[in-house]
């Protein structure tokens, strides 16, 4: 019968399985875990011992149970099944997420017990789960809720929930929320008395009933004495336990996962479970599906040595039939511009567009990449397309003190950033300054404010004259006005920490800002553009059919394109620089994560693949990821192998082959020369001590030695040569 089977799939189907998945294809009682690398087949692997089991052993399709992570999961399996397997069964076989599968153990129990229960996860709710978030904030610290905060609490509630960690334990997560617990108190609180569910309640009450009811618990039993479960590694604490309390006693449970593809560990992700699962499982039987379909040999044989480095995992040999195509490309670019200089050159070669994507670790590294190729008119399709940073704070600031420049009449903005710029104006000045807002300007106020010694009324005339000044620059030059004249940057810089922000995040939005201002020649074409590029991303996402994929490495799991750019490949933005700390501290944990998402987007790629990393990021000198190194030593070795030679993985000739550096630019024509007196536009007079290439170093007179681009100090006409007298 089984032989028959295999045979049915291929002439009937069209589908060649091969002996790895023919293997795990045949287990049919107890416990069985599969491990499928990247491009394995997975999918069709499910979806055709569904059918085994229906065909060959006769189980009615409704006794079987398919649950995956996501609906877009769920979705493909039910669809490719009903493509294929129509005919075999006029029964619907039951693939869902674990989510559905709670929200229907919780509807049912609900009826019998006569509860009406209310989802506030709709935006358009008058009281939804954002609402009442930053309404408990409010009232707890007495301050407004920014909607990246916002994320921030509302993972940290659903990480809570799905690794089952009870109240008395909050305080000893990783989450810098202040007061965490009392907010989650308040929350769960509020919900549990008006019978209000979030979307992770689903899970917590369906647990609940399935093991206070017990009748309930074994009709579902008996209902589904089959579970298969895809995309295992993403499941949490909490929807694993739900699983093994479904299988039980008999644990004909099939689980296909990827330990290597665990990515999620910030909403719950609990790869622990496939790690010990003959641990809780002692008759499991583990099967590996170790061939690659997707990608080429060369992407292969790296990827597979780069994430053997895991010591928290299950050994595999990742191998590839498909031919070799040619090396993954290691490109060393001068800054972000040259970077988008790059791409934009790439990808205007790649046809179709929807063929290529470009990967990224922070959503922030989308913003001058999109805005760049509409700009060069490229159409993309944006993965992600809620980004908070049209809405961050930062922006905000920004544009409050643009505002104030053209009306010095804007209270609203002067009470936004009157204490961000190191002024020393005090609360009763304010007072008096909004007591006096229809019959003056802020400034004017400021100037008459008896409460000032004649000192600081000076200094109001100053400041009046900044916000003068400010309003007659460029937009970029305003940016570098508002960061270092009028002091926002220290603001940022001091107060980062307090307001548990990452201070190189907080620069990075800053740095996006001044891409796009850069490209724009007045306030107002500045303020359009950034009302303008929301609806750009919003717009993309009817573009899929020949568009460049736009995504975090998060969101591209499972995807996979001919041609793959990673970029922002920089030490401290991949991996992370709190997972560096960690790592040395001896905790590797979060390291290990780093690189299964790195291995993840590696193996996004059929057949091209290009790592970008930067000298300058920021506008700060910067070091290339360390996994880039990493990666050069697997790639010469590979090259090596091919050539039958047994030299060193590092061996540094190679490298000037396979690191590609690319500058459309070439270091300009200039007059500065080391011991030159300058003045730079933001940071005043200094003394050049070093220009290598278009790396120039100079000493300035307030903030000291500072590395700056040549190139753009030229070409944004920011530093001049001080004439000797």
């Amino acid at each position: 019968m089984k032989n028959s089977f295999i045979n049915l799939l291929a002439e009937q189907y069209g589908i060649a399985l091969n002996l790895q998945q023919q293997k795990s294809l045949f287990h049919k009682d107890g416990p069985g875990l599969v491990l499928a690398v990247p491009g394995a087949g997975k999918t069709t692997l499910l979806i055709c011992r569904t059918a085994y089991l229906i065909l060959v052993h006769n189980i009615n399709p409704r006794n079987i149970l398919s649950v995956t992570f996501s609906k877009a999961s769920a979705r493909d399996m039910s669809h490719r099944f009903q493509q294929l397997f129509k005919d075999i069964t006029p029964q619907e076989v039951h693939f869902s997420t674990i989510h559905s599968f709670a929200y229907s153990v919780l509807r049912q129990f609900a009826v019998k017990q006569n509860i009406r229960y209310t989802f506030i996860e709709q935006e358009k709710q008058s009281m939804n789960k954002a609402r009442l978030l930053k309404h408990i904030y409010r009232e707890i610290h007495q301050d407004y809720l920014t909607e990246d905060k916002l994320e921030e609490l509302s993972n940290a509630i659903s990480y809570i929930k799905n690794m089952m960690i009870s109240r008395s334990q909050i305080h000893t997560t990783a989450f810098e929320i202040d007061r965490l617990t009392e907010i989650y108190t308040q929350y769960e609180n509020y919900k549990k008395n008006r019978f209000l569910i979030d979307f992770d309640d689903m899970l917590c009450l369906a647990l609940d009933i399935l093991q206070k009811n017990p009748s309930t618990l074994d009709r579902y039993r008996q209902q589904y004495p089959y579970i298969q479960v895809d995309e295992a590694q993403d499941t949490s604490k909490i929807q694993h336990e739900i699983i093994r309390l479904l299988a039980a006693p008999s644990n004909n449970l099939f689980m296909v996962a990827d330990d290597d593809q665990s990515i999620y560990g910030f909403r719950g992700a609990f790869p622990e479970v496939l790690l010990r699962f003959r641990e809780d499982y002692p008759t499991a039987k583990l099967f590996y599906l170790e061939q690659n379909y997707r990608s080429t040999q060369d992407i292969v044989h790296v990827s597979n040595r780069f994430i053997s480095q895991n010591q928290h995992r299950y050994p595999k040999k990742l191998f590839t039939e498909n031919p070799a195509h040619q090396p993954i490309e290691i490109l060393s670019l001068q800054d972000e511009e040259d970077q988008l200089a790059y791409l934009t050159d790439e990808l205007k070669h790649i046809l179709p567009a929807s063929t290529a994507a470009i990967l990224y670790r922070n959503n922030l590294s989308a913003v001058p990449v999109l805005e760049m190729l509409d700009r060069c008119g490229i159409p993309f399709c944006i993965r992600d397309t809620k980004l908070h940073f049209f809405k961050h704070w930062v922006v905000q600031d920004i544009l409050a003190f643009l505002d104030l420049s053209m009306n010095h009449f804007d209270l609203e903005s002067f009470e936004r950033i009157y204490y961000k710029m190191n002024r020393y104006v005090t609360k009763a000045a304010v007072d008096y300054v909004k007591s006096k807002h229809n019959k003056q300007s802020v400034f004017d106020s400021l100037i008459q404010f008896s409460g000032f010694p004649s000192y600081q009324k000076e200094r109001m005339a100053d400041l009046k004259k900044s916000f003068t000044e400010l309003a007659a620059k460029t937009p970029l030059e305003a940016l570098l006005f508002i960061e270092n004249d009028l002091n926002y940057n220290d603001y940022l810089q001091i107060n980062s920490k307090r307001l548990k922000y990452s201070y190189a995040t907080l620069q990075m939005i800053l740095s996006n800002l001044k891409r796009i201002a850069s490209h724009t020649g007045s306030f107002i074409e500045f303020l359009e553009r950034l009302h303008q590029l929301p609806g750009l991303m919003e717009a993309s996402k009817q573009l899929r059919k020949n568009a460049v994929y736009l995504s975090t490495i998060h969101s591209a799991k499972g995807l996979e394109f001919d041609h793959v750019f990673i970029i922002d490949l920089v030490d401290g933005q991949f991996p992370t620089a709190s997972s560096t700390a960690e790592q040395a501290a001896g905790n590797s944990t979060a390291m290990e994560e780093e690189r299964r998402l790195f291995y993840v987007a590696m193996t996004r790629a059929r057949s091209n693949l290009k790592l970008l990393s930067s000298s300058f990021y920021n506008g700060a000198p910067v070091k290339p990821s360390p996994f880039l190194k990493e990666v050069k030593g697997y790639i010469s070795l590979g090259l090596q192998n091919k050539k039958g030679l047994n030299l060193r993985a590092d061996s540094s000739p190679l490298w000037s082959h396979i690191v590609k550096p690319f500058s459309k630019k070439k270091t300009l024509p200039h007059p500065f020369f080391e011991g030159a007196a300058v003045h730079h536009a933001s940071f005043g007079e200094g003394i050049i001590k070093e220009i290598r290439q278009d790396v120039l170093s100079v000493d300035f007179n307030k903030i000291g030695l500072r590395s700056l681009s040549l190139n753009l100090c030229i070409e944004k006409q920011l530093l001049t040569l001080i004439q000797s007298p």
